[in-house]
């Protein structure tokens, strides 16, 4: 497996001893390793730490893993994620598919298994960091991803507002005419000088 000591885990596991087992497996690969035993605690690591990789099981107390999958979906479409459990329960897995995660490992985890969820992980944040334009020290967008961030929180943006800023984006060193963007947004329709102007402002 791949050993990128760039990369920074939170694992969240409520059975002490796996932790541990965990733990000391994973930590020759992380620069850190972040470690809550409930979703509740994970929460508040996620949002204080911002780690590159989340491992979390399901069953838990206080808030359980699909719940805190959930809680940081809101705001953050890209931390690679991966789901462990006991239960191959098709609910559970049903729900794990729409909270875009990496991996589903069911335990007893196989070394194979977890590395190659890790691996894929990794590929996942090189990939986005290629994609990533930052716009200025708290902005960014990840052209792979179509989203724009202010620091951690993604900025919800209209498909034609998103349009308009990937275009701008592709043509970053030069000048645009208002033909020119015409023709591109507005696919050839006729283009006012207000809509223009409207569509700059509320970007």
């Amino acid at each position: 497996m791949q050993k990128d000591k760039k990369f920074t885990l939170l694992y969240v596991e409520d059975e002490p001893l796996i932790l541990e087992n965990a733990i000391l497996y994973l930590q020759d690969r992380f620069t850190k390793i972040y470690e809550a035993k409930n979703g509740k605690d994970a929460l508040e690591i996620y949002h204080k730490q911002k780690p590159d990789i989340i491992i979390t099981d399901i069953k838990m107390p206080k808030l359980n893993g699909l719940q805190l999958c959930k809680e940081i979906r809101k705001n953050d479409s890209n931390t690679p994620i991966i789901i462990t459990t006991a239960f191959a329960d098709q609910t559970y897995l049903l729900q794990a598919i729409e909270l875009n995660l990496v991996k589903y490992l069911i335990k007893p985890i196989l070394e194979e298994s977890l590395n190659e969820a890790l691996s894929e992980s990794f590929n996942k944040i090189n990939n986005r960091e290629k994609s990533v334009v930052r716009l200025s020290k708290l902005h960014y967008f990840d052209s792979f991803n179509k989203t724009l961030f202010y620091e951690s929180t993604l900025i919800k943006l209209s498909p034609l507002e998103m349009e308009f800023l990937t275009f701008l984006i592709a043509q970053k060193d030069r000048i645009l005419s208002y033909k020119e963007i015409e023709n591109y947004i507005w696919e050839g329709e006729h283009m006012s000088e207000d809509a223009i102007k409207t569509l700059v402002k509320n970007l």
